[in-house]
């Protein structure tokens, strides 16, 4: 019974230190994750408001936004079935590598190899609200 308790609990306690440490290392100049953003993301996707159109989906407010759901994008079936909703610790699995977190997806983005690159990114998109 006590391992059977100890895995829902490490599990939750992995989850909850990944979460505060993605929460936390947020800091109010966003200008690195805005560039990141700008050079890895901005060829596909905009964050401006009302902006349609581009390759990929408007990302401005996609924080709680449901996979797929952005009305007037074509997404692939594979993104529009994964059911979840946007948070920092997904969205930086997505541009990890995109095809492992959502094989299938039309994005043909290779992913992101720095993990700090990631977090800026992360943090740029929470600010995009």
């Amino acid at each position: 019974m006590l391992t059977s308790l100890r895995l829902p609990l490490m599990g939750l306690l992995s989850f909850t230190l990944t979460h505060t440490a993605l929460a936390a290392e947020c800091t109010p100049d966003q200008g690195h994750g805005a560039q990141v953003f700008a050079n890895e993301c901005g060829v596909c996707h905009s964050v401006s408001k009302g902006v349609t159109g581009m390759m990929g989906p408007n990302l401005a407010g996609v924080i709680g936004r449901k996979s797929g759901s952005l009305e007037g994008f074509n997404y692939s079936q594979v993104m529009r079935n994964k059911d979840i909703n946007w948070q920092a610790e997904n969205i930086a699995q997505l541009i990890a590598q995109p095809q492992a977190f959502v094989p299938g997806t039309y994005m043909p983005y290779m992913g992101l190899a720095s993990a700090d690159d990631r977090q800026a990114v992360v943090c740029f998109l929470k600010e995009q609200q």
